[in-house]
């Protein structure tokens, strides 16, 4: 790991510094807030992200290179973010709760274009995966320790953080309350949704042939910690991107032995969180089983927003759900009247109305199009694993965006994007090596292959 480490840094070393401290501040970010509230608090996370951009555009200036890179998604992503900007000053929104907004939609998507620039090799994606791998093992076993130390301990006695934290416990069938633990994150469902996003990183990366086997056994026994926190927090959408990150897998992998595996990780894992509640987990999962809440919960976000496409076709400004915009910002405007919704399609269709469905859904189309693509190039590569890490962990994660905010959760949605350019990266890199052998090879075995590939 330290290899690796010193590897990374030989590059662009204050860009990679920089986003290794930030990833690392996006951690522990609930904690940071709930122990310093301010504004800086609130703010230190996308601080560091701007000294990362701030890092590479002056290296783009300096080589004279164009400020955004050319890839598949450059044109749908300024396209996206000059149409955010203009709703960002609509007349019946406060400019700094609009500008704040502009930033909850916009600005992570810029680590797109930093993990497509920056990525020079497979090695550099490797070692950001077993990054943040790192951290969710060592968030994961603080979410444990939460766990036996209860609620009381993790709750602070102030108004703010119990607001933030109020859906820290559910009530099981039995009437009984239960602790949803958050770890170092903002809430259980952000720490669930990434203990789910890691633990596929974990298990992806287990199969690979191209780690050494001292680090596929780490690897294993991460996932248990990770998994078991993962149940301790309570949140189903975890489940349920465990559940398509494995299907993913069977998809891509088509080894029953490999998959089984993987499933007995998985059983292993939730078994220990339920036990470790006696049972009230399995109460609370239980319920995924039932048509009426999963059709409730799909339809909520989008039926708000259909509601206010009624409305206001055109979109009521952003920063009208509350989407990116901090609690003491809120409280600044007393008098702004906010429209919540679960969901980025419900929050679009309330702050920009026809348009911003339009392009939330040509923006992400073109990215998970673009990533299966690149998975597709890269199959039965050395690097197919790593591509199978992040496209299968930007599959779960998307999905999340019919009932939830994955691209505004920290660092869920620097991450999704980041990876994800690193992928489009590895792609490109991977088809420029097979193009450079091709043409040194000789002739007579350029034409027998082309024979045999025919």
């Amino acid at each position: 790991m330290l290899a690796d480490l010193r590897h990374l840094f030989r590059q662009d070393r204050a860009i990679h510094l920089t986003l290794i401290v930030t990833i690392t501040i996006g951690f522990c970010l609930g904690y940071i807030k709930d122990h310093n509230a301010s504004p800086l608090s609130y703010f230190l996370f996308d601080l560091g992200l701007f000294a990362a951009l701030a890092f590479w555009l002056a290296g783009r200036i300096r080589y004279h290179a164009a400020i955004f890179p050319r890839t598949p998604l450059t044109r749908a992503l300024i396209i996206f973010y000059i149409t955010c900007f203009l709703y960002a000053l609509h007349p019946d929104v406060p400019l700094l709760i609009g500008i704040s907004a502009f930033r909850g939609w916009c600005v992570f998507s810029l680590a797109f274009l930093l993990g497509y620039d920056i990525i020079r090799s497979p090695r550099q994606v490797k070692t950001y995966l077993l990054v943040v791998v790192l951290l969710a093992v060592v968030t994961g076993l603080y979410g444990l320790y939460q766990y036996s130390a209860g609620i009381e301990s993790a709750i602070q006695p102030d108004e703010l953080i119990a607001e933030r934290h109020q859906y820290a416990t559910y009530i099981t069938p039995a009437g009984e309350i239960e602790f949803r633990i958050f770890s170092t994150f903002v809430s259980a469902g952000a720490f669930g949704a990434m203990m789910a996003y890691a633990s596929f990183i974990a298990l992806t990366l287990a199969t690979s042939k191209a780690l050494s086997g001292r680090v596929r056994f780490l690897l294993i026994l991460a996932m248990v910690p990770m998994l078991t926190s993962m149940v301790l927090t309570g949140t189903r959408a975890a489940i349920v991107m465990m559940l398509i990150g494995l299907m993913v897998f069977w998809w891509f992998k088509h080894n029953m032995r490999v998959y089984l595996g993987a499933a007995a990780l998985l059983y292993i894992g939730i078994q220990l969180g339920i036990g470790l509640t006696e049972g009230r987990a399995a109460d609370r999962f239980a319920t995924l089983a039932d048509p009426e809440l999963i059709s409730d919960r799909l339809s909520g976000p989008f039926m708000t927003g259909f509601n206010a496409l009624i409305e206001t076709p055109m979109g009521g400004g952003l920063g009208r759900t509350g989407h990116g915009v901090p609690f003491f910002l809120g409280g600044w405007y007393p008098q702004f009247q906010t429209v919540f919704s679960d969901g980025d399609f419900g929050r679009i269709m309330i702050e920009m109305g026809v348009v911003g469905l339009i392009l939330l859904t040509y923006v992400l189309f073109t990215a998970i199009r673009g990533a299966i693509r690149s998975l597709r190039i890269l199959q039965k590569s050395p690097h197919e694993d790593l591509a199978l890490a992040i496209v299968g962990g930007a599959i779960m994660v998307g999905v999340g965006t019919l009932v939830g905010s994955p691209f505004l959760g920290i660092p869920h949605g620097m991450l999704w994007w980041f990876f994800l350019g690193a992928a489009f990266k590895l792609s490109a890199i991977y088809q420029q090596e097979q193009s450079q052998a091709w043409f040194a090879m000789p002739v007579r075995r350029r034409r027998a292959r082309k024979v045999i590939r025919g």
